[in-house]
């Protein structure tokens, strides 16, 4: 072998090197996708690439996992259990308001007034 064919192999092994070496590197964290969105939105066109392998994937897991993260929040949400009345001075609704109702208090009587 001369020195060029050993500088050309050099050259390939460099360059599939630095093809390769975003796979090698150390898989960024979900917190860390979703402070930076470029980041994210790179991992996740990695996986769109990858396929099906995607699937197998742990680094394409965390993307996912960071976009849902983004999209439904931190599960902080001001939740409250009470009621909001938002049209507070509407009546309210009767579903039956022709039927007839006996008050709780008073015994049922017969229909016919007997």
């Amino acid at each position: 072998m001369n020195v060029k064919s050993l500088a050309a192999i050099a050259s390939v092994v460099v360059g599939l090197s630095g093809i390769f070496a975003p796979a090698w590197a150390k898989a960024p964290t979900i917190d860390q996708l979703v402070a930076n969105p470029k980041m994210l939105t790179a991992e996740l066109d990695r996986c769109e690439r990858l396929g099906m392998a995607a699937n197998n994937d742990a680094r394409c897991h965390t993307a996912w996992s960071a976009e849902n993260k983004q999209f439904f929040g931190h599960g902080d949400g001001n939740y409250s259990k009470v009621p909001v009345h938002l049209f507070g001075n509407t009546p309210k609704f009767d579903p039956e308001p022709h039927s007839q109702k006996s008050h709780p208090s008073k015994p049922s009587e017969p229909p016919n007034g007997q």
